[in-house]
């Protein structure tokens, strides 16, 4: 063997001895019988700490924890969905039929103190009517509709308004939807907001004590917050017809507003 060779690998394999036993690591590339190591190769086992213990690179000294917190609510909103629909023998006619109908009901919305920006169409269709007769189809007409989604914000005065509105659309008009919504959340999620943190804050201090230690600061908070959505309610008229329409009685029920949190406690 080449006594230049003999020696480089003898002083290799020394550093490599001092480097370990210092608590450090290395990595050694060899191609063939000498080269100078490579930067790119695999660590030379885990890292080490002093005493020679590996420590895992996910290694984390706290406690991650999620925390639940829910307030219920009374909803203060009503989402209104009605739409007309016009039989005509052409569509023209069909279309001024809807148009001169919805015209009525929006007025009668405005009437009663629902703000333009809170009526809101939402669709418009308009097709041929068809009769089949020996597998064949043939054009009887034409048929138009409307849309229309009302926002609500004085729940106390739906009844009537829905009401008056029927009444507007006559038998044109039909009611496809009336949900609840609580949008003026902001004392209730800050509440859920306060029983989510605390929730995990008493999660996170029982598992320090089953661990023998100490909770300390919080070093990461991440909320997702469950905003309520729109709740149906059981109000599901027929299509309206001439003679006036009562006050429809409304229940309002209630919403839950929920707030999950992800906190990250580190150990004192």
């Amino acid at each position: 063997m080449d006594l230049n060779l003999s020696i480089t690998r003898r002083a290799l394999v020394l550093g490599v001895a001092t480097l370990l036993a210092a608590g450090g690591a290395v990595a050694i590339g060899m191609s063939g019988g000498s080269s100078a190591p490579n930067a790119n190769a695999a660590p030379f086992g885990s890292a080490l700490v002093g005493n020679g213990t590996p420590v895992a690179p996910d290694a984390f000294p706290g406690i991650t924890v999620q925390g639940t917190g829910k307030v219920t609510g009374t909803p203060d909103t009503l989402i209104l969905t009605l739409s007309i629909t016009k039989n005509a023998s052409d569509v023209s006619s069909a279309m001024n039929g809807v148009s001169g109908t919805m015209g009525a009901v929006q007025a009668s919305l405005t009437g009663n103190h629902v703000a333009a920006a809170d009526q809101k169409t939402s669709g418009l269709n308009v097709g041929p009517q068809y009769e089949y007769s020996s597998g064949k189809p043939t054009v009887t007409g034409y048929q138009a509709s409307e849309n229309l989604t009302v926002t609500l914000r004085d729940p106390k005065s739906a009844g009537t308004i829905i009401a008056a509105a029927s009444t507007a659309g006559g038998n044109a008009t039909q009611i496809s939807g009336l949900s609840t919504d609580l949008q003026n959340d902001s004392g209730p999620l800050g509440q859920a907001r306060d029983a989510a943190f605390n929730d995990a804050k008493a999660k996170a201090t029982q598992y320090a004590k089953s661990a023998g230690r100490t909770l300390g600061q919080v070093v990461r908070v991440e909320e997702n917050d469950s905003n309520p959505t729109p709740k149906p309610v059981n109000y599901a008229p027929s299509a309206a017809g001439a003679t006036p329409v009562n006050p429809v009685p409304i229940q309002l029920g209630s919403t839950d507003v929920t707030v999950q949190v992800t906190v990250v406690f580190s150990f004192a």
